[in-house]
């Protein structure tokens, strides 16, 4: 009897190690999503409303984009769009989180506001910028087994105007941690500090 609590408990552990290992290596590569896809303005999603006040931080047109959406602080976005005078970064962000106010929406919908930012860039640094998100999204995988549980954190989406990819709160020394990161510091062009709710 001894024995077999011994060896179950053995088990356990090398299941657990397992599942801890396995999270962490998935977190190399992002996962597929369509969640804020541009051209899906017809309310397939169940969070109608949240979807449509998420894509007020989109610019009209633009070429790559960097979305984080934090549980308990505002979204905001960082997009790459090009003009006549060249590449500039938009940083886009809501005042106020929509998802705590949405529960009055009729008394405070109307005070969510969008605060943007601009500033220019090398054509270099975007070709750059643009090649780290494709190759991302490129190299997406879908999860293995159960999707990682997440209660409190943030989801980061990265994307092309027809596809896209998310990580959720990434572990430190993983691939989507350092890709998070990166995009994070891009906030320090605007005078804004990095925001990351990582482990």
């Amino acid at each position: 009897m001894k024995r077999k609590l011994h060896i179950l408990l053995f088990l356990l552990a090398l299941f657990c190690a397992s599942a801890v290992s396995s999270d962490v290596m998935a977190q190399d590569y992002m996962e597929p999503s369509d969640r804020f896809t541009v051209n899906d303005k017809d309310g397939k999603y169940q969070d109608k409303y949240g979807n449509e006040r998420i894509l007020s931080l989109f610019p009209e047109e633009w070429s790559i984009g960097y979305l984080a959406s934090p549980s308990l602080s505002g979204q905001y976005g960082i997009f790459l769009i090009w003009d006549d005078d060249g590449p500039m970064l938009v940083y886009n962000r809501f005042k106020s989180n929509y998802s705590v106010s949405r529960r009055e929406r009729s008394k405070k919908e109307e005070n969510i506001k969008v605060s943007s930012d601009t500033v220019r860039i090398s054509t270099e640094e975007a070709d750059r910028l643009t090649g780290i998100i494709t190759d991302a999204i490129d190299k997406a995988v879908k999860p293995n087994g159960l999707d990682r549980l997440v209660f409190d954190g943030t989801t980061y989406f990265f994307m092309l105007p027809d596809k896209m990819a998310k990580t959720c709160s990434p572990e430190k020394n993983t691939n989507c941690y350092n890709l998070v990161e990166e995009f994070e510091n891009l906030k320090k062009l605007f005078g804004d500090e990095p925001f990351m709710e990582l482990s």
